[in-house]
């Protein structure tokens, strides 16, 4: 009788470390998602475009349940380090392209996307078509999106893809998804980066 409690508390023990090591860690603020530096892989800025990307997950991924933690080392091999010292439930590698279809100074579009940032959407005493560029730029979510999307030409293609890992490197998410810029100045960017994170919650929180 003894030896038959005992193997049934050895079981019960295995399948509760099973558990815990399926089951990422979360703290008193909720899951952690740290937010890997973005693999560019085409850009008119890989600077730019890293710190655009990391803001926009940053602030689009944060709220009840989830705090995001961006990360400072570029190499995956470090960031897999530095997201376990970070007490990290998630870790997010996202991957970017952008393709310039266009050229030119983008005047327009940075004159539309100036009136956004100063809190004018109604450009007084502007065109028509200026005030239809500041609209499009409206996504925009703070400076380094704005400042980012200042580069956009009309017609530019933009691929965002990510992989959401646990902490022990298995894969629990990823997904590709693209957008084509209409106008000089566009936030193609935000919308992106929005679909990502709908998908990246519904894993993070699925009973949400």
């Amino acid at each position: 009788m003894t030896y038959r409690v005992l193997g049934t508390a050895l079981l019960l023990g295995m399948f509760s470390s099973a558990a815990a090591q399926s089951t990422p860690p979360t703290t008193a603020t909720g899951a952690r998602i740290c937010i890997a530096p973005a693999t560019i892989e085409s850009a008119p800025s890989a600077a730019d475009a890293m710190t655009a990307i990391r803001d926009a997950f940053a602030s689009i991924l944060a709220g009840p349940g989830i705090t995001p933690v961006p990360l400072q080392s570029k190499l995956q091999s470090l960031v897999r380090d530095e997201a376990k010292q970070s007490n990290c439930s998630f870790l997010l590698l996202p991957t970017f392209k952008h393709v310039h279809k266009t050229s030119g100074a983008g005047m327009l579009g940075k004159a539309a996307l100036g009136a956004v940032q100063a809190g004018s959407y109604e450009v007084g005493g502007a065109s028509a078509a200026t005030r239809v560029a500041a609209g499009a730029a409206r996504g925009a979510a703070n400076q380094a999106e704005w400042h980012y999307a200042s580069s956009v030409k009309t017609k530019d293609e933009m691929t965002l893809s990510y992989r959401l890992e646990s902490p022990t490197g298995q894969m629990l998410s990823e997904n590709k998804s693209s957008g084509k810029a209409e106008s000089d100045g566009e936030d193609v960017l935000t919308p992106l980066v929005q679909k990502a994170a709908e998908k990246i919650v519904s894993v993070v929180q699925p009973t949400r």
